[in-house]
């Protein structure tokens, strides 16, 4: 039996699961596509797991045993050839990725060494848009790294020790999209239903049909700048509904005009609603520019529907075709015109605070996570330094600090 199948057979009959920490820093964000839910990315997976001195013993040279006992890390050119490794995915990927993997080691306090998987990944990613509050809305941009094996064998966690973050400078789409700073690391797993293509390799496959992968998904986040859709979307929307207004200038009695003006102002409603979802995904629900543009069309079929109603009255008791500014309907008229403008004003009063409570209320939170990210990295900077201080102190008496990935060891 080879050394590789050695250690996997060893490394399946453990009782505790290898916990690998995941680290993934953005490097270039590139071109976010909205209408077909995906995004261009360019990033470098960090993975890091423990095994023991004497397992690298035999492919490391005198200088990098040297080096590796000084504390410095050393390269591992053909590690995965011979030893054990998590076998890393990306989840959400789109087609194939561009992928060139090292590996690194550097000795622990506790005479372990802990390898690093290093994975520079480029290509195209799918992401979920969440488009409620379009085009005030914040998007998670995420790419979520999984493991070959099941979570009895392997458990990948956030890595707590080295953060995740992202290159904010190398952002394509700087001019429609505002990238904020901080990034979420969250863990994750996904249930599945687990073949038996190998009789020898899971003999207790069988007793247990459905298994879990453990996956790690880091998002960063980005809001859109919505300048554009507020002047080419909202404004022109509004001033389209505002001039229905107007028609209330013309007499009552004279319903063709009113009506024809009205329906114009419909028709040109609806063929600008049809030229801004062209620009959007179909989605199932809608967006809250969607819900601006459908209360617009039905106020303009309101006042298209009061201006035959007043004409049909007119008609029926044969007023003349001069129409008293004083007489019964005229009033009416007015009363309808000033209840329905006020509703108006009303709705984009209660529009206005909505939108200042919550898609702007999350853009405010945002910003408050990136001041306590900025925070976090200082004191974890500070705390890698004093640690790597302490690294280098050879004590006799030393205290050998707990690694958080030692929850079992790798035996190749």
């Amino acid at each position: 039996m080879s050394l590789k199948q050695s250690s996997f057979h060893q490394e399946s009959i453990q009782k505790n699961p290898i916990r690998v920490g995941i680290r993934l820093m953005f490097q270039r964000i590139g071109e976010i596509d909205t209408l077909n839910e995906k995004y261009h990315a360019q990033a470098l997976i960090e993975a890091r797991w423990l095994v023991e001195l004497t397992d690298l013993l035999s492919i490391l040279s005198p200088i990098d045993q040297h080096h590796l006992n000084h504390g410095k890390s050393v390269t591992l050119p053909k590690y995965s050839d011979t030893h054990w490794h998590p076998q890393l995915f990306i989840e959400n990927a789109l087609g194939d990725l561009k992928e060139q993997i090292r590996y690194s080691a550097k000795k622990t306090l506790n005479d372990q060494v802990c390898i690093c998987e290093h994975r520079d990944i480029k290509g195209v990613f799918w992401e979920k848009l969440e488009l409620n509050h379009f085009p005030s809305d914040i998007q998670e941009l995420t790419i979520s790294v999984g493991s070959m094996f099941y979570d009895d064998r392997v458990v990948l966690i956030p890595d707590s020790y080295y953060r995740s973050g992202i290159n904010r400078e190398a952002f394509v789409d700087q001019q429609e999209w505002s990238l904020y700073e901080h990034v979420d690391a969250k863990q994750r797993f996904i249930k599945e239903f687990a073949f038996n293509d190998n009789d020898e390799e899971d003999l207790d496959m069988n007793t247990n049909d459905e298994r879990k992968r453990s996956v790690v998904s880091v998002s960063c986040h980005t809001a859109r700048r919505s300048a554009y859709f507020y002047w080419n979307g909202y404004c022109l929307i509004f001033l389209i509904t505002i001039c229905s207004f107007c028609i209330f200038s013309m007499p009552p009695n004279l319903p063709q005009n009113r009506l024809q003006t009205g329906a114009t102002l419909l028709l040109t409603s609806i063929t600008f609603r049809w030229t801004v979802n062209r620009s959007l995904p179909t989605v199932s629900y809608l967006t809250s520019l969607d819900k601006y543009a459908i209360i617009s069309i039905f106020i303009l079929i309101l006042l298209c529907v009061w201006h035959a109603i007043i004409g049909a009255i007119i008609f029926i008791e044969k007023r003349s075709s001069i129409t008293n500014s004083e007489d019964r309907n005229s009033w009416i008229d007015r009363c309808v015109f000033f209840i329905l403008f006020g509703f108006y004003i009303i709705m984009h009063l209660v529009m206005l605070l909505w939108l200042y409570l919550v898609p702007l209320a999350r853009r405010r939170n945002m910003k408050q996570k990136d001041i306590q990210y900025k925070e976090k990295n200082h004191k974890q900077i500070n705390e890698v330094q004093l640690l790597n201080q302490n690294c280098d102190l050879e004590l006799p008496n030393k205290t050998k600090i707990k690694n958080k990935y030692a929850v079992s060891e790798v035996t190749l």
